[in-house]
């Protein structure tokens, strides 16, 4: 029986490159061919006049061309015409003809593109510009009829300057970049003055024009390739090797498989008892067996007869189980014990006469088999699904997002690289600008002191003033009590002594009195005031201490705020 899986995936199988467009594979099946009598006989005659016949014919030569290419423009779809889409196959001539010679300029050549051999350079291909009735009608014949000769193609109004020139010239004065061509479908529009070096650039550019005169300029390509072939060349797109060979299909054909995956393992019984009834492997035993490969359970197949040695190995219901279990499978064929062997050519016992076990990838009717005998909850449970939905899409998706994980792995890379960088560049700057910033801090912090101290001594020499001037005032009022003092003593020893003489008794009575009142009366005033200053002084003082320490407090707050600021600035 055919093995019933592919070979082992591989990764990059799981990418479906898109084929080349359908319009590339219809012109690659045409057979470049001459469609009339007129033209072979032309053929004919410019091989008898000993221009050598190519056996790889040019690669257009087929005027039907101009007719498939008109009916892809008819439909409101641009063309993709790609010269690499063509066949140089003619009349199937390539197969009778491989021991005819070819000439050296028979071999083709390849300039550089247009674009590059151009002396002016204009944008005459404006995505913009369409087809319109005056481009359609500016032949002057039908050039569809496949009944016109090449000669009579050639002398229309559009090209009948260019041939004749063409003709004045040799094969390799044609082919050289030295000659310079305007492209004769152009002329009377944009790119008209347009110069292309040698016929190459020439043709890319009648070949790929896809807005003005398109048509006409597919016509005057063919013209222009015929006309070389018939003198001994052929011309072609510089990427004309695209298409030569055919690929593979678009898509793989899907198939079903069995899920989860499965490996059914045969020859697991072991011996029969005295009623006749099979005894073998059990689930256990059977995973340690297989240990190196990741099942996640173990089944075996029961009947009448007790166990029928058919086994089952289940991976784990993703694309990673099912790379398990055909890894055990080809394990398995590598050793000849697989299916083929299993049906055609199995050896149950080895040397030694253990028990020789042969697995292969399940698919469904091995689990029919297995489930032949059970009944209800004890069948094993399985469903079949698509290969390319379960596994290709799965490891593509798995590839996907290992390149995300690589890519993210390479972003956070170069961003901590980039940090870092940025972290050094930070720490050299800092360094930097400490080394700037601190000398003139200390000069700042030194200047301060300095202030301080002058405002110091200023404030010292201030204080010493005033109290120096307090201390005058209060010897001032020192001098003024003793002279106070000196005249209440004075007074009272006038008192004292006019009281030696009787006769005025009463009045000096009445005098001492009044001066004892005015003494008294002055104490109690002095008294008065001497409180009234303490009580003044001691407000003064305390206003001074609170206006002292409002005056620290807001300088603390103030230095506080600017600190913050710079240390902002700073470490920013």
């Amino acid at each position: 029986m055919a093995d019933a899986i592919d070979p082992f995936p591989d990764l990059g199988s799981v990418y479906k490159v898109s084929g080349r467009c359908q319009v590339n594979r219809d012109v690659a099946d045409i057979k470049l061919a001459s469609s009339v009598d007129g033209r072979e006989s032309k053929n004919r005659d410019a091989a008898n006049s000993g221009l050598h016949k190519d056996s790889t014919s040019n690669v257009w030569g087929h005027p039907n061309l101009i007719q498939k290419l008109k009916m892809q423009t008819t439909s409101n779809v641009r063309p993709t015409v790609d010269g690499s889409c063509l066949s140089s196959r003619r009349h199937g001539s390539a197969s009778t003809q491989q021991g005819a010679g070819t000439c050296p300029v028979q071999a083709g050549f390849t300039l550089p593109n247009s674009s590059e051999n151009r002396v002016d350079e204009y944008d005459n291909n404006d995505p913009d510009v369409v087809y319109d009735n005056d481009d359609l009608d500016d032949y002057d014949f039908d050039f569809d009829e496949d009944e016109k000769s090449h000669e009579a193609r050639k002398k229309s109004k559009w090209f009948n300057a260019f041939f004749e020139r063409l003709e004045k010239l040799t094969v390799e004065e044609i082919i050289s970049p030295a000659q310079q061509w305007h492209c004769p479908a152009c002329q009377g529009g944009p790119g008209a003055i347009d110069w292309y070096r040698g016929v190459q650039p020439l043709m890319t550019h009648s070949m790929t024009k896809m807005t003005r005169r398109a048509k006409m300029h597919r016509v005057f390509a063919e013209l222009l390739v015929e006309e070389m072939r018939r003198r001994g060349t052929f011309i072609k797109p510089a990427n004309d090797a695209v298409g030569k060979w055919e690929g593979l299909n678009v898509r793989v054909a899907d198939h079903e498989i069995v899920w989860p995956p499965m490996v059914i393992v045969m020859n697991t019984k072991y011996e029969q008892d005295e009623t006749g009834k099979w005894s073998g492997m059990g689930n256990q035993e059977l995973l340690n067996y297989f240990s190196s490969y990741a099942a996640i359970k173990a089944r075996h197949s029961y009947g009448p007869q007790g166990h029928r040695g058919m086994s089952v190995l289940i991976f784990e219901s993703s694309a990673a189980g099912y790379l398990e279990a055909v890894r055990l499978h080809k394990h398995f064929k590598e050793q000849g014990r697989d299916r083929d062997a299993w049906d055609h050519s199995r050896v149950p016992f080895c040397p030694g006469g253990k028990r020789q076990l042969y697995g292969y990838i399940a698919i469904k009717e091995d689990l029919d088999v297995f489930n032949r005998h059970s009944q209800g909850n004890s069948k094993l449970k399985f469903e079949l699904r698509s290969y390319q939905e379960m596994v290709e899409s799965q490891i593509k998706k798995i590839n996907d997002n290992s390149q995300q994980l690589t890519r993210l792995k390479k972003k956070v890379a170069q961003e901590q690289q980039h940090s870092q960088v940025l972290a050094e560049s930070l720490g050299r700057l800092s360094e930097k600008l400490h080394q700037t910033i601190e000398p003139k801090n200390r000069i700042m912090r030194q200047r301060a002191i300095l202030q301080h101290e002058q405002n110091k001594e200023e404030l010292i020499a201030k204080e010493q003033y005033f109290k120096e001037k307090i201390n005058t005032i209060y010897q001032s009022i020192d001098s003024k009590e003793d002279n106070f003092e000196k005249l209440q003593r004075a007074a009272s020893e006038r008192v004292k002594q006019s009281n030696t003489n009787p006769i005025h008794d009463k009045d000096e009575c009445s005098a001492i009195e009044l001066h004892e009142k005015n003494i008294g009366e002055f104490n109690a005033e002095r008294e008065k005031l001497m409180k009234s200053r303490q009580d003044r002084r001691l407000a003064i003082t305390l206003r001074y201490w609170e206006d002292l320490v409002k005056l620290e407090e807001g300088f603390e707050k103030e230095l506080t705020l600017l600190m913050e600021k710079y240390t902002h600035r700073i470490l920013h």
